[in-house]
């Protein structure tokens, strides 16, 4: 693997891979890129705030006017709202599958498509949520489907 740096203070930072095939190695390396932007988000439950590594969520939702975060172990309440949440995870394996749902890629076990267009998304952990209609093609397209 051939690696190519330039440096121009003109030009917002970027990073171009070019490759002849999807390797696991590639994918590997874009894990690790997108990755090490990810920062401790601040959430709250009995009063007391935590520093939860994103990794470690299963995905965000809303339940009436609070945004949540479901983990490993528990359900944290998060203060930023659902875009902000998106904004913050932009280029990491969080992906919006609905509205009221932010969904992490590595704790995705399957997917099923519905009989109205929609998909089921079955998590490692148990649960399940479905994707709205308008977020299947983009979905779809994430995980090179």
């Amino acid at each position: 693997m051939k690696i190519e740096l330039k440096v121009d203070p003109n030009i917002e930072e970027k990073i171009i891979i070019q490759t002849k095939e999807l390797t696991s190695e590639v994918q590997d390396l874009i894990h690790k890129i997108n990755n090490h932007k990810t920062k401790h988000l601040a959430a709250s439950k009995d009063q007391k705030i935590y520093l939860i590594d994103p990794s470690n969520i299963f995905y965000f939702y809303t339940e009436g006017q609070k945004i949540l975060a479901k983990t490993d172990h528990d359900i944290v309440q998060i203060k930023l709202k659902l875009y902000e949440i998106e904004e913050q995870l932009k280029n990491t394996n969080f992906i919006r599958i609905s509205n009221s749902v932010i969904a992490n890629i590595d704790k995705i076990k399957n997917l099923e498509m519905t009989f109205n267009g929609t998909l089921c998304i079955n998590f490692k952990n148990g649960d399940t949520e479905y994707s709205s209609r308008r977020y299947v093609s983009k979905i779809k397209y994430y995980l090179g489907l």
